[in-house]
C-alpha cells in the first residue's frame, strides 16, 4: 500500500492526477499546492501559543490517561488549540520522541494545513472531521515515515472547534486502533468541557434544548460571549452583538424584529433577577403594525451616488475585478455603450478613437471599461475626445498602481464598489437571486448559504455566479446542499464567521499586505504588529 501511495505522491506532484489515492487526501493536496506548500521541505512555523487554556487544563488529564494504556505501544499523543499550534505532547518511546522533535512536533509549532500541507492535525482542523494521514499520503515529504490521526475538538455547549487530538506512529506501525483511540478521546474530552461549563452555560443549553424540541425554524440562544443555533438560525446571517445589545431589557415573551423581514418570540434566561441570555425562536415574517421606511441597501444607495454624480460630470467606479462596477455604471447611465480600453492596444489608437468619437458625436452616454490601461499618446487622443462628453463612466483598480493619465484629464468624482467579501450580508440574496436565474423550484440548504457567507469570493460577484451555475447544475431534489458546491467553498462551512470588528481588521491586513507586494515582514512593520502576530492572525481570517 505504501509503494503505491509514494507513486501517487510522485505522480502528484510531477503534474499528473494520481488514480491510486483516497479522494479525500487528493483534495488535501490540491489545496496545500494552492496554497504554495512546497513539498519537499517545509519547517513548521514556531507562534507564540497559550499552553493553559480552558481545553488543555480539562484534556491533559484525559490524554495522560490514554498515555498510560500505549507505554511500549510506540506512538505519540499531542492535544493542538483551534489554530493547529501543539499545546501538549507524550510520546511512548526515545526514538520516536527524536524523530517527532526533528519533525518539530513539539509545543509551539502550529501545522495548519495552510503552511504544512497535508497532515492529521490541520487537515482535521480544515475540513472539521476525522482524518487519518498515512505515511506518503503527507503532502510533505520529510512527513513520509510517520502516520498520523486527528480529530477535532468541538465544545459541547458553543459547538465551536477548541482543539484537535492527534495520535502519530511510524508509518510502518499504522493500525485501525489509531482511529478507535483518537474517537475515544475526543469523546471524553468533549464529555470534560460539558462537565466543567458554568452554571450559566448549562442553563442555556438547557434553555436552547427546550425550545429546539418544539420548534419547527430557526432556535438561536444567546448570551455575553456564547451563541448556540441549530442550522436554520446560522442560515440568516445575524449579528450577535447587535441582537443581544437589542433585546437585554426586552419583556420576557416579547416579539422581537430581526433583520430579514423575520421576528422571533424571546425567553429571557435569568439567575435570579440577572438576565444571563435569552432564547430567540424564529415566528415567521414581521408583521406590519408599525411599517418603517427601510433603509436602502448598499446597491441602491450605491446607485444613487453614482446617479447624483453622473448628472455632474464624469464618474469612475473603482473596485476589485468581478465586484460590478460596470454593472453599475450601465444602471446608471441609461443605454450607454460599452467600450473596452484594453482593446485599443490591439485595435490600435486611431480606429479605436475613431468608434469612440462616432458614439461621442450621436450624445450616446459611454462606459468605458479599464480606462487606467490608457497610457501616453492613447490616453490624450482618448482624452481629447472625450473631453466636454458629460455622460462618462470609467472603471477603474480599487488603488492606483501607477501613473493614471486618463483619469487625471478627465477629472472624474469616484465611487468606491466594495468586494464581496465585505458584504457577507448580502450574499445570500445575491446568491438566491443568480439561483432563481437558472432554476426557480431550487433552493440553498442552510449549511451550503453558511458556507456562501463564509467564503473569501477573490473573485467577487463573478465568482459567485459561476459557482451557483455550476452548484445548479448539481443540485438534487430541489436542493443546492453543500456538497454540491466546489470543495474551496465547502471547506469555508467549518470556519466561524467573523465579526464585523474582525472583518475590518482583516480587510485592513489583505489591503496592507498587497500594498506590501506580499511581503509579510514589511506588512507586519508597517502595521505595527509583530510577524508572529501577523502570522496567526492571517490564519485566523483565512487570508
Amino acid at each position: 500500500m505504501s509503494t503505491g501511495i509514494s507513486t501517487a505522491w510522485e505522480q502528484f506532484q510531477a503534474g499528473q492526477e494520481p488514480g491510486d489515492v483516497r479522494g479525500e487526501v487528493l483534495t488535501s493536496w490540491r489545496r496545500s499546492r494552492f496554497s504554495g506548500v512546497d513539498p519537499e521541505y517545509v519547517d513548521p512555523p514556531y507562534v507564540e501559543t497559550d499552553l493553559d487554556t480552558h481545553l488543555v487544563r480539562v484534556a491533559v488529564p484525559i490524554m495522560e490517561r490514554m498515555a498510560d494504556l500505549l507505554v511500549g505501544d510506540r506512538s505519540c499523543l499531542a492535544l493542538a488549540d483551534a489554530r493547529g499550534s501543539v499545546v501538549w505532547r507524550w510520546v511512548s518511546e526515545p526514538m520516536l520522541r527524536t524523530t517527532l522533535d526533528r519533525l518539530s512536533v513539539v509545543k509551539g509549532h502550529c501545522f495548519d494545513e495552510e503552511f504544512v500541507g497535508t497532515n492529521g492535525l490541520g487537515t482535521a482542523l480544515e475540513t472539521g472531521s476525522i482524518a487519518v494521514v498515512r505515511g506518503p499520503e503527507h503532502f510533505v515529504q520529510r512527513f513520509h515515515d510517520v502516520t498520523c490521526v486527528a480529530a477535532p475538538v468541538r465544545h459541547p455547549i458553543t459547538r465551536r472547534t477548541v482543539g484537535a487530538v492527534n495520535v502519530t506512529c511510524r508509518a510502518e506501525h499504522t493500525n485501525p486502533l489509531l482511529t478507535v483511540v483518537v474517537r475515544k478521546l475526543v469523546e471524553e474530552i468533549r464529555a470534560g468541557l460539558l462537565h466543567a461549563a458554568s452554571t450559566r452555560e448549562r442553563r442555556l443549553l438547557d434553555a436552547f434544548l427546550v425550545a429546539q424540541r418544539g420548534a419547527t425554524g430557526p432556535v438561536l440562544t444567546l448570551g455575553d460571549d456564547v451563541v448556540i443555533a441549530n442550522a436554520a438560525a446560522l442560515d440568516l446571517g445575524l449579528d450577535r452583538d447587535q441582537i443581544w445589545e437589542g433585546i437585554r431589557d426586552r419583556a420576557d415573551g416579547s416579539l422581537v424584529g430581526l433583520p430579514s423581514h423575520l421576528t422571533a418570540r424571546l425567553q429571557l434566561v435569568r439567575d435570579g433577577s440577572a438576565t444571563t441570555g435569552a432564547v430567540l425562536t424564529v415566528t415567521g415574517d414581521r408583521p406590519e403594525v408599525a411599517p418603517r421606511r427601510a433603509a436602502p441597501d448598499r446597491w441602491t444607495r450605491l446607485l444613487a451616488e453614482t446617479r447624483t454624480l453622473a448628472a455632474r460630470g464624469p464618474v469612475v467606479v473603482r473596485g476589485e475585478p468581478g465586484t460590478g462596477r460596470a454593472t453599475l455604471l450601465t444602471s446608471a447611465f441609461e443605454d450607454a455603450v460599452v467600450l473596452d480600453a484594453a482593446t485599443c492596444v490591439v485595435d490600435g489608437v486611431a480606429p479605436w478613437a475613431r468608434e469612440l468619437a462616432r458614439h461621442v458625436r450621436g450624445g450616446t452616454p459611454v462606459v468605458l471599461r479599464h480606462a487606467e490601461v490608457l497610457t501616453g499618446d492613447a490616453a490624450t487622443v482618448v482624452a481629447g475626445v472625450l473631453d466636454g462628453h458629460p455622460a462618462l463612466g470609467l472603471t477603474a483598480p480599487e488603488r492606483r498602481e501607477g501613473p493614471e493619465p486618463l483619469l487625471d484629464r478627465v477629472g472624474a468624482a469616484t465611487v468606491t464598489m466594495p468586494p464581496l467579501r465585505r458584504r457577507t450580508d448580502e450574499i445570500a440574496d445575491m446568491a438566491r437571486r443568480e439561483l432563481r436565474r437558472h432554476d426557480t423550484a431550487l433552493a440553498f440548504a442552510p449549511d451550503a448559504l453558511a458556507a456562501l457567507r463564509r467564503y473569501g469570493w477573490p473573485g467577487n460577484g463573478r465568482e459567485l455566479a459561476r459557482v451557483v451555475r455550476e452548484a445548479a447544475r448539481r443540485a438534487r431534489g430541489g436542493v443546492v446542499g453543500l456538497e454540491a458546491l466546489p470543495q474551496e467553498v465547502r471547506a469555508s462551512a467549518t470556519r466561524r464567521a467573523l465579526t464585523p470588528l474582525e472583518r475590518a481588521e482583516s480587510t485592513v491586513i489583505a489591503a496592507v499586505l498587497q500594498e506590501c507586494g506580499g511581503n509579510k515582514s514589511a506588512a507586519a512593520k508597517e502595521l505595527g504588529i509583530s510577524r508572529t502576530a501577523l502570522y496567526a492572525k492571517l490564519r485566523s481570517y483565512r487570508l
